[in-house]
């Protein structure tokens, strides 16, 4: 592995919605990569936010057009949002969890945390009592997103955008366009913002991609001491992801997408390519089980500890 850059790719203006749809997600990528003087190469990594896919492949709904069902109507009611969103969160999937975070906020502790990271104590407050009171958790694309990955941030009044039914056919497709653009091969990573489970705070993680295999394949491998070792599954493009999260930024830094070169990886796997993101997440039918699976040997571990009936040990090392 040579010296691995990160270049950002940036726009100079907000794009529109009449604009949108005059042309497709690469078009869009490839002016993009011109205008900011960058000429891709094979290998690259191009890394591309859910936002500016969802505006040129047909992920800017209008509000206006949405007509909320009976259900969406009486659970909106329910949780204070707004019933038009709360239809097209439905039609993308089904609810896993609901997190409370008007109570949550309520909590000295978290209240305290909070306001220590907002740029706007007041306005944070605000939006988690009136607005965000309530946040969904939806899987889909291989991860828990929060309200199903749909955004009304850096979208025109009265739009929102929603993340491409098959993220990787449409990285896929760019990644095709700029081959023929540039005549060049490379990797496309698409990439949406999530909740970090058991941190307070959000990263980057990818929900398409297309001529990179999205893990390695390492586990038992041996390890420097020739011990077969667990783990050697690494989600590859989810670290790259969050890499070139830090650099495209969350709000106005108008840097859509990035270029990163000279970092190795392992291409796509042929036969993978019709899984898409199924590659990454649980078998059918496995995730439930495995969930019992854990809470039964929780169970059984609280069960024995309890029966040991002694203090847990402190640390007695000094490092």
């Amino acid at each position: 592995m040579s010296e691995i850059t990160v270049r950002p790719i940036v726009v100079g203006r907000t794009i529109e919605p009449e604009e949108a749809g005059a042309k497709t997600a690469g078009q869009a990528v490839a002016e993009a990569l011109l205008e900011n003087a960058l000429t891709p190469q094979d290998g690259d990594i191009i890394v591309v936010s859910s936002k500016v896919v969802s505006f040129f492949e047909g992920g800017l709904v209008r509000l206006g057009d949405v007509k909320p069902c009976w259900k969406a109507r009486v659970l909106a009611r329910a949780f204070g949002k707004d019933p038009r969103k709360l239809q097209i969160l439905m039609e993308t999937g089904k609810v896993l969890l609901v997190v409370p975070m008007k109570r949550i906020l309520r909590m000295p502790s978290m209240r305290r945390m909070m306001i220590e990271r907002s740029a706007n104590p007041d306005a944070m407050i605000e939006g988690y009592s009136r607005i965000n009171n309530f946040t969904f958790v939806v899987r889909v694309h291989a991860a828990y997103l929060d309200e199903a990955g749909i955004d009304h941030t850096n979208s025109p009044e009265g739009f929102v955008t929603v993340l491409p039914v098959d993220p990787c056919v449409v990285a896929e497709r760019i990644r095709n366009e700029l081959a023929e653009r540039f005549g060049i091969a490379v990797a496309v990573i698409i990439t949406d913002t999530v909740t970090c489970v058991g941190r307070v705070g959000s990263q980057d993680i990818a929900i398409g991609f297309s001529g990179i295999d999205p893990v390695t394949r390492a586990t038992f491998s041996d390890d420097l001491f020739g011990v077969p070792r667990s783990g050697g599954i690494d989600v590859v493009i989810d670290s790259i992801a969050g890499l070139a999260g830090l650099v495209m930024g969350q709000t106005v830094e108008r840097t859509p997408a990035v270029l990163i070169r000279g970092l190795s990886y392992a291409p796509q796997r042929e036969e993978d390519v019709a899984r898409g993101m199924g590659i990454l997440g649980y078998p059918p039918g496995a995730q439930w089980r495995l969930v019992l699976y854990a809470l039964a040997a929780t169970a059984w571990f609280r069960i024995v500890n309890l029966f040991t009936l002694g203090r847990w040990p402190k640390r007695t090392r000094s490092i």
